[in-house]
C-alpha cells in the first residue's frame, strides 16, 4: 500500500508550501500509525516518485526512485524544480511513496507516478493507493500476461487507461477502471497535454463488515485541504499525524468521490466537475 499527496495552484510561496508537503510524506512513510494498525505496515519503503508540472512554461520533472522516500533526497528534486516555478505560474504536484503489496514488482516501472501515452501522445500519469486486479485488467484489453506479470497493478492500470481516453478523461473512463478494485483507488491522475492539464483525484475502497472496518476507512481516507493559492489532497497519515502547519481546513472525501480539474496556461485552476462513483 502507499501514502500520497496532490498539490495543485498558483502558490504564492511555491517553495515553502510543496517543500513543506513534501517533508509531510516523507514523514508519513516512515512511520504510518494507520498503516500499522490497518495492514501492520509502518513504513512505505518499496520506491517512491514524483511529478511536477509548470504549466505556463511547459516544464516538466518524472523522478521515481526504488530507494524508500526517507532514505533519499525528495526536498531536493523539489527544490531543483522550483528554480524553474515563478509565484504566478500554475504547478501541479503528485508525489507517492510505495509499500508494494506482496507478490508484486520492485522495479521502476512499478514505481509511482506510473507513465503511459494515449492514442492521442498525451502523456497519462498516475499514483494509486490501493490495489487492482491486474491480470483481469490485462485480459480485458488484450496485454499479454507474462508482459503484465512483469509490472504491478497500476501500471496496467494506467496502460490500460490510457488506451481507453480519448481526447480527455470521461467519467466512464474513471468508472471503467473502477471495475477492477481489488481493495481501492485512491487515485492522483494527470492527463498531460499542450498547454493544460486534466486532474482526477479521489478516493474509493471496498467496505466489509470486518475486525477491520475502522481501520479500512481511516487507512483509505484521503483529505481535501485548503493551502493558500491552491488545494492539497493527502493521504489520511499526513493530515492526521503529520499535518504541514500553513495547511487549512481539510475535509474527507467519501467514499467514491472524485474531483477534475483543469489547470491552464495562463494561470487558471479549476475544479471543472465531481463525481460520485
Amino acid at each position: 500500500m502507499c501514502r500520497l499527496v496532490v498539490a495543485l495552484g498558483r502558490f504564492n510561496n511555491a517553495g515553502d508550501t510543496l517543500v513543506g508537503i513534501g517533508n509531510s510524506l516523507v514523514q508519513a512513510a516512515s512511520m504510518d500509525p494507520h498503516g500499522k494498525r490497518f495492514l501492520n505496515e509502518e513504513r512505505h519503503e518499496d520506491g517512491w516518485g514524483i511529478l511536477f508540472v509548470n504549466v505556463a512554461s511547459s516544464f516538466a520533472v518524472h523522478h521515481r526512485s526504488v530507494r524508500a522516500i526517507y532514505m533519499d533526497n525528495p526536498i531536493n528534486v523539489i527544490r531543483g524544480f522550483l528554480s524553474n516555478v515563478n509565484n504566478d505560474d500554475a504547478v501541479l504536484m503528485m508525489m507517492h511513496a510505495r509499500a508494494a503489496s506482496t507478490g508484486t514488482p520492485k522495479n521502476i516501472f512499478s514505481t509511482h507516478p506510473v507513465r503511459a501515452v494515449t492514442r492521442d501522445g498525451l502523456e497519462l500519469y498516475m499514483i494509486h493507493n490501493g490495489s487492482f486486479y491486474r491480470d483481469d485488467i490485462a485480459r480485458e484489453v488484450g496485454i499479454d500476461k507474462d508482459y503484465a506479470a512483469r509490472f504491478n497493478d497500476t501500471y496496467i492500470a494506467n496502460l490500460a487507461l490510457a488506451s481507453r481516453i480519448k481526447g480527455d478523461i470521461a467519467k466512464d473512463d474513471l468508472a471503467w477502471l473502477l471495475r477492477f478494485v481489488r481493495t481501492g483507488a485512491n487515485l492522483g491522475i494527470a492527463l498531460v497535454g499542450d498547454g493544460y492539464i486534466t486532474l482526477i483525484v479521489g478516493s474509493y475502497y471496498k467496505v466489509l463488515d470486518d475486525d477491520k472496518r475502522e481501520a479500512r476507512e481511516a487507512y483509505y481516507r484521503l483529505y481535501q485541504c485548503e493551502v493558500h493559492g491552491g488545494v492539497l489532497y493527502a493521504s489520511s497519515t499526513v493530515i492526521d499525524f503529520y499535518r504541514p502547519g500553513f495547511v487549512g481546513d481539510c475535509r474527507a472525501l467519501g467514499n467514491g468521490e472524485y474531483h477534475k480539474y483543469r489547470i491552464s496556461a495562463d494561470g487558471d485552476v479549476r475544479m471543472v466537475d465531481a463525481w460520485k462513483i
